[in-house]
């Protein structure tokens, strides 16, 4: 428990540096890297250990969107992709899977700060933040009550609190930006509820491959996968909001 909060404290006194620094090119270095951590990860999820190709190329694919639309890009690797395995005659598709999740979200959250700003991606970050802490400490204190198959330890009451306290930070923080109270609550009750099921999402994944986490490279809070999954939902749900 210590050494959870610990790591907690860590990555998020991290961000908050990253936030107030804002750099654009070392904000991209940085989703840079967290694209090579989580797909290396998820070919261990997918069991396509020997694929380590898929890495480079989503990395490769990442750089162009430094000039260009950064879903236009990862809809090009995924039919690149798909097109090399239907030219091989390949036996599966599986390949393209890394390239729908988690590549084409985290390329979305890279779009996110680059066509918006740092605001938009810490309102983002923290609602999530909030989400996740308000879910992790009322569900050990009151959780009873299963919420999903797919992740046991999961529980109702943990996830209505995550979702009213990040609903409330969110709220707070888009306000900010947007001054339109009612705009920010929905859209960070949006963000919120998807990231539980960002979370669940990996927790099937994580489930179905017989694995406890996605890697090691955090510590006790396990891999980068881990710690991103609810991101990687929300970051579509938010920019859809924007789009309003």
């Amino acid at each position: 428990m210590k050494e959870r909060v610990t790591t907690g404290l860590m990555l998020l006194v991290g961000i908050l540096f990253i936030f107030y620094i804002n750099s654009y090119v070392l904000n991209f270095i940085v989703i840079g890297v967290v694209l090579y951590f989580a797909m290396d990860e998820s070919l261990k999820i997918y069991k396509l250990n020997q694929h380590k190709n898929l890495v480079l190329i989503s990395l490769v694919f990442y750089t162009l969107t430094y000039v260009t639309n950064p879903v236009f890009i990862a809809i090009l690797a995924i039919l690149v992709v798909a097109s090399v395995q239907a030219y091989l005659k390949a036996e599966s598709m599986r390949l393209v899977l890394p390239l729908i999740y988690p590549m084409m979200p985290i390329f979305l959250l890279w779009m996110l700060y680059s066509q918006y700003s740092i605001e938009y991606l810490a309102w983002l970050i923290l609602a999530i933040v909030a989400s996740d802490s308000g879910a992790y400490f009322v569900g050990k204190k009151y959780g009873k009550t299963p919420f999903s198959p797919s992740s046991p330890s999961k529980t109702i009451q943990g996830v209505l609190g995550g979702l009213f306290l990040g609903t409330v930070v969110g709220t707070m923080i888009g306000n900010y930006i947007l001054e339109a109270p009612i705009h920010a609550a929905f859209t960070s009750f949006l963000i919120c509820a998807f990231g539980v099921f960002g979370d669940l999402f990996e927790s099937y994944l994580k489930r179905r491959a017989n694995i406890k986490d996605s890697g090691s490279t955090l510590g006790s809070h396990g891999g980068v996968l881990d710690r991103i999954d609810g991101y990687l939902f929300a970051a579509p749900v938010l920019l859809w909001a924007l789009s309003w």
